[in-house]
């Protein structure tokens, strides 16, 4: 019997040597991923954007001049600081010094650019690339989180003109759709456009005044937590690369399967046959780009519409996450159709549209990537992208107006 029970112990300690290694490897994983993760930030379950926006009785809510505060997130840590006129920029006057050209930025969070530090904004980046390509001019961020078109027309309307821009910039992405057709965003009062015989006129003013004190941002989908650090870090690589290794796993018990989301409202844009509230939210976003034109054009100002894809439309791993959540199929769906749709706004309405699409996909070939993992807005390579496109743009059409066209700057922001 003691060689048999020798030869056993011989067989099984080479085993228990494989075992015990890959324990200790699993426990050292699980204390480097803590140790990393021991500095990251919250999800939106902070809501930041609560303690530095106020009620507006006109665009449903503002920066308040002077405030400050600190974004945690778990792939940033930002200070957002707000200038005594109320927007993310650096102080300065409604005047602009002599010989400076200066140009407004119109658009929601992705301008507003509370993932970077000020200065990787895309309004900063395109400022320095122009001044060090030896023109004098100024980019104001007239960015606000959580606009749609219809605010920041009113924004320019009642205090972005003041700055006196020879160019403005409005960044479009796909849910301003449908909330250039809505009265609120996530429970916050907005104001809306109402339509007549062509032209707009808001429908309610001054705004309701929210019960809550400020536009809340939408819930992540991906909340689950384990006691695992580890786990959890593989789980969410797998569901925003591999959703279907993710719910093959889940079959086995490690953790629970994806759900089936239902799409939606702003999302159906993305569809291709006709929805009739989407087909209204058109109706009325076309009005609006077109009465932001008529404004800057009365203005003696040029007006470029910059199409913000979302992340689903440069990355394929998010395309095919989104189709997998949502119950998409490629006949029904078109990650493409809301730049289409804008370039034909633009067309019909005589209105220059910049598609930032395939420059961000070539940027997400890279890495650093275009855009966060878990935020979904860009990163400072996407705001670096965008300054480039829109300085390319402005200076091939000559827009820089007694301004030398400076060269682009490729590399801006790095």
């Amino acid at each position: 019997m003691r060689p048999v029970a020798n030869s056993f112990r011989q067989r099984l300690a080479p085993l228990l040597l494989v075992l015990a290694s890959t324990l200790l490897t699993l426990l050292v994983l699980e204390a480097a991923v803590r140790v990393l993760r021991r500095g990251e930030g919250g999800g939106k379950e902070a809501a930041e954007i609560l303690h530095y926006t106020e009620y507006d009785p006109i665009l449903g809510w503002s920066k308040m001049p002077g405030s400050r505060v600190a974004y945690r997130r778990r792939e940033y840590t930002v200070e957002v600081a707000i200038n005594g006129h109320g927007l993310r920029d650096p102080e300065r006057g409604y005047e602009a010094p002599p010989g400076t050209t200066r140009i407004l930025a119109l658009g929601d969070s992705f301008i507003e650019g509370y993932t970077v530090p000020l200065a990787q904004t895309a309004t900063q980046v395109l400022e320095s690339s122009l001044g060090g390509g030896g023109c004098a001019a100024q980019v104001i961020n007239g960015g606000t989180a959580g606009y749609s078109n219809d605010q920041e027309l009113l924004f320019y309307q009642t205090e972005g003109h003041r700055y006196a821009p020879r160019i403005v910039v409005l960044f479009f992405y796909y849910n301003d759709v449908v909330y250039n057709d809505r009265q609120e965003f996530f429970g916050a009062p907005k104001p809306v456009f109402e339509m007549g015989e062509g032209w707009l006129c808001v429908h309610r003013l001054p705004v309701k005044e929210p019960s809550s004190p400020g536009p809340p941002e939408p819930a992540v989908e991906d909340e689950e937590r384990s006691g695992s650090a580890l786990v959890d870090w593989v789980r969410e690589r797998l569901w925003y690369g591999a959703p279907e290794a993710h719910d093959r796993l889940a079959r086995l018990g490690l953790w629970r399967p994806m759900p089936r989301l239902p799409t939606r409202m702003e999302l159906r844009v993305y569809e291709r046959r006709s929805v009739e509230e989407i087909e209204d939210a058109w109706a009325k976003t076309a009005a609006i780009l077109a009465a932001a034109d008529r404004e800057a054009r009365s203005r003696g100002a040029r007006f470029l519409v910059v199409h913000v894809p979302s992340r689903l439309e440069i990355d394929d791993r998010t395309w095919r996450l989104s189709r997998h959540l949502y119950g998409w199929d490629e006949a029904g769906w078109d990650r493409r159709r809301v730049a289409q749709r804008l370039k034909e706004v633009g067309a019909r309405s005589g209105i220059p549209v910049l598609d930032l699409t395939e420059a961000l996909r070539r940027a997400s070939e890279g890495d650093p990537k275009p855009y966060f993992t878990y935020d979904g807005h860009w990163s400072r390579v996407g705001h670096r992208v965008a300054a480039e496109e829109v300085q390319r743009f402005i200076a091939g059409h000559g827009w820089l107006e007694g301004c030398a066209q400076p060269a682009i700057a490729v590399n801006a922001g790095r």
